[in-house]
This record gives structure tokens, sequence and C-alpha cells, in this order.
């Protein structure tokens, strides 16, 4: 019987919000980005721009766009959080769901709190708070080493002597947003940024690299045609000003949705 072998190359589990079909379906409608060899715009070239695009937004709201398991966030313990008070403690992103917080000098693991005490908060919005309490519940004890070295909230042992230990916590925990959760906010401004390298690519190629406008003479006859390309001008220019400016506008709302207001007190 003969037989068809097929070896077949794919991706899997990738963190990409769109893959390159999505952008050209969606943001590109219309649009060929062909070179003068007749090659298509590659599907790696694209995916490098939609993993540029997601980075970019990452790093302006300060958060992760795919849901994640942070393994160990470093924080710094102060004394007079735990004098009078239920301490807080304050994570570089979001905190969907705690797992575990566990006290160190340097390798010497001291102190452990029970998940069960680990709480997390979530806005009006919908968004979770970039917080983690420390709250008591039931009849858990924190454990360190097997033994039992805390049974309701104290002062951690032999720590409360100092005002502050730098890097004392180890925090982990899940951030993100899961794929059917995703805002469609943060969709659109990802897929929008992601257009910006493709779009001025095909913009140089509409009449080939570097040419703006061709003609042709034959017998007093003549015919040309110009496209918007100019040494300053992109051919899609009018594409990306528009999403520029939808970008622009997007992010002034959206900025303190998903962000926070930072403040240093010197």
């Amino acid at each position: 019987m003969n037989q068809l072998v097929l070896t077949v190359k794919y991706r899997k589990n990738t963190g990409m919000l769109f893959s390159p079909a999505e952008i050209f379906a969606l943001y590109l409608y219309g649009i060929v980005i062909q070179g003068g060899d007749g090659t298509a715009f590659s599907n790696e070239s694209m995916r490098f721009y939609i993993q540029a695009a997601q980075k970019e937004v990452e790093n302006f709201f300060n958060l992760k766009l795919v849901r994640q398991f942070i393994f160990k966030e470093k924080l710094t313990y102060y004394r007079a959080d735990y004098w009078q008070s239920f301490p807080i403690l304050f994570s570089n992103y979001p905190v969907n769901e705690p797992v575990s917080l566990t006290g160190r000098f340097n390798n010497l693991e001291q102190i452990s709190y029970p998940t069960q005490w680990l709480t997390t908060h979530q806005n009006s919005y919908g968004m979770f708070k970039r917080r983690v309490s420390i709250v008591p519940t039931g009849t858990a004890v924190a454990t360190a080493n097997a033994e039992v070295i805390l049974s309701g909230l104290t002062t951690q042992l032999g720590s409360q002597h100092f005002r502050m230990i730098p890097d004392y916590w180890d925090l982990q925990y899940i951030t993100g947003f899961g794929i059917d959760d995703m805002p469609m906010d943060l969709l659109n401004l990802t897929g929008k940024l992601a257009c910006f390298g493709p779009l001025n690519i095909a913009g140089d190629l509409i009449l080939g690299a570097g040419i703006a406008s061709q003609s042709l003479g034959v017998d007093g006859l003549s015919q040309g045609i110009s496209s918007t390309a100019s040494a300053t001008n992109a051919g899609y220019g009018a594409r990306l000003i528009t999403y520029e400016k939808e970008i622009k506008e997007t992010v002034k709302r959206i900025k303190l949705v998903y962000d926070e207001i930072h403040m240093t007190v010197v």
C-alpha cells in the first residue's frame, strides 16, 4: 500500500495574542506585501512584530498580558508594617492568585506563610491589584524547616531588631489574562502596534524599493503613475497616521485602568 508522509511545522503555546493571518485579516486587509522577486512577507517576520508589540504594551502598562507564573519576586521587609496592623506587600504586577510567600536571609529560609493567609483584591474595573495582604485565617500555621515557628501574626523571629531587610520576601503568584478573558482594548492596541513595521515595508514596495513614481513614454505617448511614498512619507502613511492617532487616544483613556499611580517619597 502506498503511503504519503507529510512533515508539517507547527507551533504550540507561543504566547502570542494574534497569529500572522489574523493581523492581515483584521488590520492589513487589502494590503499585499511582496518583494521584487515575488516572495511574500514571511510569517516569521510578522511574528517578530507581534511579539515586539506585546512587549511594548506590557512595558507601558507594567503588566503581563498572557497568564503566567511569576516564579520569584523579591520584596523588602519593613518592620513598621508589622506593628499594630496586618502587613500589605506591593508586587510589580497585578496578583491574580498568590501562591507562596517565604522570608529568607539570603538563601536561608526563615519563615513561610500558609497560602490561605495570602489574599488579593480587584478594583472596580475588575483588575487585580498589585498587592498581597497577609491576614490570618482559620487554624493554619506557618512552618519553616518542618517546625512550627509562627502561630498567629507576629513579628518575624530574629528580624524584630531590623527596620529594613532588603530582598527578604520571595513572592510567587499568578498574573496576566486568560485567552478568553483578554481585554479587547489591549488586544486592539497590540494589533495596531504590530502593523507599523509591516506597513512601512509595504509602503516602500508599492512601486519598488525606493521608488515613489514611474513613467513610460513611447513615440510621443507617455503614462505615469505615482504613490504617496516620498523621501519623508510612507506609502501607507494615511493608515499609519490613523493607527497612531487611535493608539494615542486609547492609551490616554485606559492608562490608569491597567496601571497605577506611582509615588515616591524622598
